[in-house]
């Protein structure tokens, strides 16, 4: 019974949620696989460890991190999807050859998978000029919400020749924060440099709104898929990449 406890404490599922998100993330990121390929590749990572559990578990030494551990039985889950995959043959041997010439490092993007970023990011930056006047705002308030950097270029092209009365203080964001607490910061930084007087909530449906345009306007070619979550990782692919 103890060592069941203990087993339950050393690999929750809430630890299996989160860190096969980050590894899916990371090959999309990559571009080893495509944003829409995130909710099956994720849903298949879950099934495949829970059918295996008490096998991967039972292997776990206590010489690593558990999360580590996790991380690396989770990730070569993914190259075996990739490798067994006719999909997705070409990106597993695009992998193999960037393992080779870096030593097996983390390899950087390829430049068949960077010309993909970069249509990607002409696509999305064409759906935010689409947006007006309102294009700045809603991307700093999407990079906050998606807690990534706003750099300054970005927030003084907020600002538009406006003073910033001290808001940029609040532009830093951490995974520890709640979303509440994002769009409290958000509201600050909005009443202050627009002299408004906005409410968290009132700001929230509003850049919801913004953001179910925009994926409309993505998914338009009928071609893409996206959703709140994979444009997150769009967003994440093409600012952060």
């Amino acid at each position: 019974m103890g060592d069941l406890e203990t087993k339950k404490d050393v690999f929750p599922l809430s630890m299996l949620e989160k860190i096969s998100s980050i590894i899916v993330k990371k090959f999309i990121k990559a571009g080893y696989l495509t944003p829409e390929d995130y909710q099956d590749f994720s849903q298949t990572l879950k099934t495949r460890y829970l059918s295996n559990k008490e096998k991967i578990e039972g292997k776990f030494k206590a010489d690593s991190l558990p999360q580590t551990y996790m991380s690396s039985v989770l990730k070569n889950m993914v190259l075996e999807e990739l490798r067994t995959d006719k999909k997705y043959k070409e990106r597993y041997m695009e992998y193999e050859k960037n393992m080779m010439r870096l030593g097996e490092k983390d390899s950087s993007i390829s430049p068949e998978n960077q010309a993909v970023i970069e249509n990607e990011k002409k696509h999305l930056q064409k759906v935010f000029l689409s947006l007006g006047k309102d294009r700045a705002k809603v991307l700093l308030g999407c990079k906050m919400i998606q807690r990534l950097r706003v750099t300054k270029e970005e927030f003084e092209d907020y600002l538009d020749g406006r003073p910033s009365k001290g808001s940029e203080k609040y532009l830093e964001v951490s995974n520890e924060d709640q979303n509440r607490d994002v769009y409290e910061k958000l509201c600050i930084i909005i009443n202050l440099v627009e002299a408004k007087n906005n409410k968290p909530d009132a700001f929230r449906l509003w850049l919801n709104k913004k953001i179910e345009q925009i994926i409309a306007r993505l998914n338009a070619n009928n071609i893409s898929k996206y959703d709140n979550e994979t444009f997150g990782i769009l967003l994440e692919a093409v600012y952060e990449g």
